[in-house]
């Protein structure tokens, strides 16, 4: 057994009062006191640790930090390396990420849960909530709806200004400018990956609310998933006392770089600031055990795919069995055969993250660095891998325990 799945084992008293469910299934509810006897899932976290740490090595990867959800637990979950090149100051569990890209899935989960609590709709029009906002088109400026800004289907040409946010412009100017920008066809109709136009969603959330996206993401998002390390801002980066500092590749070594205010003036496309303890949390709710805060309806929602993306060769050519992808909602939904992933990449300031989560698996896992090397894109298909060799045993596993809490 790992040290990893030992330190988890004695502390998930403290997991328990943070609500996590300590049960093998999220579906029914056992008694916590129920032992779990699991050496299928033992064995699985035994060879993923053995494949993170020799991964890690091979990498020459200053720093990292990785979690695995499985069942309704945090079965895995441990820094690796340390949060500045030539330090001997360790990751840990709570140091705090630059998590890229992959603040566009709390975007979707976020509007999610405000279309379930039916303060907007999916197919609203951009228009209603912002009447001033114009696209180059009129008749397509009225077309956009809430549902095309988050799934990158806004007929706006790929990246529209994004060099706009590495200038440090504001939002709303960034999304005024968008009406100067020619527009390759109507919403909804093609892929093109967009970080300014995303950022869309954070005035039309709060012209919907009354509040601020900062502020709902905080209540609705954060608070309630015990996300206690998160934040969507650049001084709360600069303010923590353990977090992680971006490493760009030398000659001869690393160089640590200083924390951009980049990529904040778009917090809903590049700006969440995490821990591995508050991803670990966050995929024990997309993997159905939190319906108090992301309910099952919302989940189904943003892992629909929306837009086909052709996109294999740039970011599943190590994906053993992908088949085709599309963009949900905030998320990269991808066929990988014999099951669906839900995933997203993310890369900014030196800090390179993936999180992949299958639903109907019940697992998911996330990866974060502090630099740009390829130790998230290798991990992330290697443990795909793994698990499709464990997935049988695993599920048959699961099944014993539920007949014996049941029996009991």
């Amino acid at each position: 057994m790992t040290r990893t799945f030992k330190f988890f084992l004695t502390t998930m008293i403290v997991f328990g009062l943070m609500h996590i469910y300590t049960g093998i299934s999220s579906k029914e509810e056992h008694p916590n006191h129920i032992p779990l006897s699991t050496p299928v899932l033992d064995q699985f976290i035994d060879d993923f640790d053995n494949l993170a740490h020799d991964l890690f090595s091979a990498s020459k990867a200053p720093g990292a930090a990785v979690a695995i959800v499985k069942n309704g637990r945090i079965v895995y979950v441990e820094g690796l390396g340390v949060k500045e090149a030539g330090t001997t100051d360790s990751i840990d569990i709570h140091t705090v990420f630059r998590i890229g890209s992959v603040s566009k899935t709390f975007a979707g989960v976020l509007a999610g849960k405000l279309v379930h609590q039916n303060t907007l709709q999916w197919d609203d029009k951009v228009k209603s909530y912002m009447p001033g906002f114009q696209l180059k088109n009129p008749e397509y400026t009225n077309l956009l709806e809430v549902k095309h800004v988050l799934s990158q289907s806004t007929g706006l040409i790929q990246h529209a200004y994004t060099n706009f946010i590495e200038e440090g412009k504001d939002l709303s100017v960034m999304i005024e400018a968008l009406k100067d920008v020619k527009l390759m066809t109507q919403p909804g109709k093609l892929y093109s990956y967009q970080n300014v136009a995303f950022g869309i969603i954070e005035p039309l959330l709060q012209s919907a609310t009354g509040v601020s996206y900062q502020d709902l993401m905080t209540e609705e998002i954060f608070k309630p998933l015990g996300m206690q390390d998160a934040s969507l801002d650049y001084a709360s980066m600069l303010a923590s006392e353990n977090k992680a500092f971006p490493n760009y590749p030398r000659r001869y070594g690393w160089a640590v770089g200083r924390i951009h205010q980049t990529y904040y003036n778009v917090p809903s496309a590049g700006g969440v600031n995490a821990s591995i303890y508050d991803m670990a949390h966050y995929m024990l709710a997309l993997t159905s055990h939190r319906p108090d805060v992301i309910g099952d309806e919302v989940l189904e929602d943003i892992f629909q795919p929306q837009i086909r993306t052709r996109i294999r060769w740039k970011y599943f050519s190590r994906w053993k069995n992908y088949k085709k992808s599309w963009y949900g909602l905030g998320w990269r939904i991808v066929d990988n055969g014999n099951y669906t992933v839900a995933y997203h990449g993310g890369y900014v300031n030196g800090f390179r993250s993936q999180i992949a989560v299958i639903p109907g698996e019940d697992v998911g896992i996330c990866v974060l660095t502090n630099s740009p090397t390829n130790y998230s894109s290798k991990l992330v298909p290697e443990f795909l891998k793994l698990y499709d060799l464990y997935k049988e045993a695993l599920e048959q596993e699961k099944a014993d325990q539920i007949a014996k809490m049941d029996i009991q």
